[in-house]
């Protein structure tokens, strides 16, 4: 195959391109590998640039025309909030039709003959893209106020699923078996079964990825949805307050009627968390599950289970991954000492990655984050923007290529401030280039406001909206 076929695969099927083999995929020399990226981003670009309207008025003004080296993308990457650039108010007027003219150009696909008249709400509208086009939609917690809005096409999704599944059971070193490529397990998810959220969008792929399809396998804590209109209000309400405008905010009567709903669920999440874990745990000893959760919540979990003389309690080659930073939760030096102990698992798993990308850069035993062969990193100077060195260890703003995603442009500026290890063979054995362990978002660092999209985040978001709904009753 040439350099030529395998950057149209890398950009189409990575996982096909490397024969569904992690091994495979992160043994690949780093020469060998960049000259396939190489190619691979100016045809993505050229292709967006034809089918992105906000792609193509930028590279017209900026006069870049192809991409031959790496840099020459850096002026095309988006920042992480291109994806709110819509006046805030479209959404309170709920004017979709509006809402899909600035998402149309954002994506690749065309939505110009996309009939949304009737919807009312956020959730409707999402749903008439799920239905009639091949995006699927996700949205961000609002944080700042205003929803992220990312149009991901469901083909990539569901691909980068399938990649999730290779990452959690293969080992690196040998190719899999042909379980390791057809695992079945129970699921154990201690959130809501669906919505528009990025994780929440993942637990449908995960039902059907991981339990064979298995209904009875999938193990959820709330078998409804979040409603997206719902952390909406929440969010207005909350930035509308903080800038001493809230009696002039609007807010839709039949959202404000539902507000008793969203509080009472809260106040009840803590006991019936516990109860559906210990249920888990009772109910699955002994078999081979996937779980995933943020580290204060497995904490918490290990450290009541094995005061109560519980431990071991799934199969030792379960699949558990968490993350998500602590949020305030002082956590003690050991603590994953005492996860694996409780959960009887042989290793845990963690990761990076943000909505606005497809990839999830797994953790290897050296917990280094192994940036995925389909994406291709940057560090930029947290100030002035411009391209930092691609060789040492060097910290840095985190940029992304993601030469996979086909529903929107995949290069986008984050929120992070990480370190890559350029040149140094991580002790691990991967050949990737990595990521250090320790990440932090430069709003923290800076105390300004630097919104990135972070699954991990919901749980706190949807906490503080709904305590904040709950003081200012209307």
């Amino acid at each position: 195959m040439s350099a030529k076929q395998q950057a149209v695969q890398l950009m189409a099927d990575p996982a096909g391109l490397f024969n569904d083999s992690i091994t495979r995929m992160h043994s690949i020399a780093r020469a060998e590998l960049e000259e396939i990226q190489h190619l691979a981003m100016d045809l993505r670009f050229q292709e967006h640039r034809q089918s992105i309207e906000i792609l193509r008025k930028l590279s017209d003004r900026l006069g870049v025309n192809e991409l031959r080296e790496f840099n020459d993308v850096t002026p095309l990457l988006f920042a992480h909030t291109a994806f709110k650039s819509y006046p805030s108010s479209l959404m309170e007027k709920k004017r979709f039709d509006l809402m899909t003219k600035w998402l149309d150009k954002l994506t690749s696909y065309d939505l110009s003959t996309l009939d949304v008249s009737d919807c009312v709400s956020i959730d409707g509208w999402i749903d008439r893209l799920d239905e009639e086009t091949p995006l699927e939609v996700i949205t961000s917690s609002g944080t700042t106020g205003t929803l992220s809005i990312i149009p991901k096409s469901k083909r990539g999704a569901t691909k980068s699923m399938q990649m999730w599944r290779m990452f959690l059971f293969q080992t690196f070193g040998k190719e899999p078996a042909e379980e390791e490529r057809n695992v079945q397990v129970d699921v154990i998810w201690p959130n809501h079964a669906r919505g528009k959220l990025g994780h929440l969008r993942m637990a449908d792929m995960i039902r059907t990825e991981f339990t064979g399809g298995d209904e009875s396998r999938f193990h959820a804590l709330y078998n409804d949805a979040i409603d997206t209109d719902l952390m909406f209000l929440a969010s207005r309400m909350q930035l509308a307050a903080a800038r001493g405008e809230l009696d002039r905010l609007k807010i839709d009567p039949a959202l404000l009627q539902r507000k008793e709903e969203f509080t009472a669920m809260q106040e009840r999440r803590p006991r019936e968390m516990a109860d559906f874990l210990a249920k888990c745990t009772r109910d699955l000893a002994g078999k081979r599950v996937f779980m995933t959760s943020a580290y204060p919540l497995m904490h918490q979990l290990a450290e009541e289970g094995l005061k109560q003389g519980v431990s071991g309690v799934f199969a030792p080659d379960s699949a558990i991954l968490t993350g998500g930073g602590t949020k305030g939760y002082v956590l003690p030096e050991n603590f994953m000492d005492g996860i694996r102990e409780f959960l009887g698992v042989e290793r845990i798993q963690e990761g990076y990655g943000m909505s606005e990308i497809s990839a999830f850069h797994w953790a290897c035993d050296q917990g280094h984050y192994h940036v995925q062969p389909w994406v291709i990193p940057f560090l930029l100077h947290p100030e002035s923007g411009e391209p930092l060195p691609r060789r040492g260890k060097v910290t840095g703003r985190a940029a992304f290529y993601d030469l996979f995603n086909e529903a929107h442009w995949g290069g986008v500026i984050s929120g992070d401030e990480i370190t890559i290890e350029w040149d140094e063979p991580c002790p691990c054995g991967l050949e990737s280039v990595y990521i250090h362990h320790d990440i932090m978002r430069y709003s923290e660092k800076q105390g300004v406001d630097d919104d990135r999209i972070s699954c991990s985040a919901t749980t706190q978001v949807n906490d503080e909206a709904v305590n904040f709904m709950r003081e200012y009753a209307a």
